[in-house]
């Protein structure tokens, strides 16, 4: 896929996460949504990188409520390839190439939240600069 993580856009992460580092972070360079967790970033970390179409597609996911951990007991998967899961403890997002990337209750519903009710996570939103940049 096009793209580099470490080229172009400003990682993001919900307002709902407040001052906590450990978050579900996206960056958009125009071409790619990169994805990780803040408490364990890239080039250390797992990072992922999703088309924007599918990136859009997990977002109507989000906003219809399909993606909280109650329903993520059967894994879901997004466009073929993105598998979004729930293990009793984490939710697990991982794709074909990449290691899983783990995100706590509070992470992923700081994520959920802030998609869903704030319009966060949009490809504009990305694009744009945040409040405390």
């Amino acid at each position: 896929m096009a793209g580099d993580q470490n080229v172009g856009g400003i990682w993001r992460k919900s307002a709902r996460s407040g001052v906590q580092s450990n978050c579900v972070e996206a960056r958009f360079d125009g071409t790619v949504v990169w994805l990780h967790n803040s408490n364990n970033p890239s080039p250390q970390g797992p990072t992922i990188a999703i088309t924007p179409e599918d990136w859009l597609t997990l977002l109507d996911q989000v906003r219809a409520g399909s993606l909280t951990p109650q329903k993520l007991n059967s894994p879901t998967l997004i466009e073929g390839r993105l598998l979004i899961g729930f293990d009793g403890e984490h939710v697990t997002v991982q794709d074909n190439d990449t290691p899983t990337i783990n995100y706590t209750l509070d992470e992923w519903h700081a994520f959920l939240d802030g998609a869903a009710h704030d319009g966060e996570f949009t490809l504009p939103w990305l694009l744009g600069t945040p409040a405390n940049a």
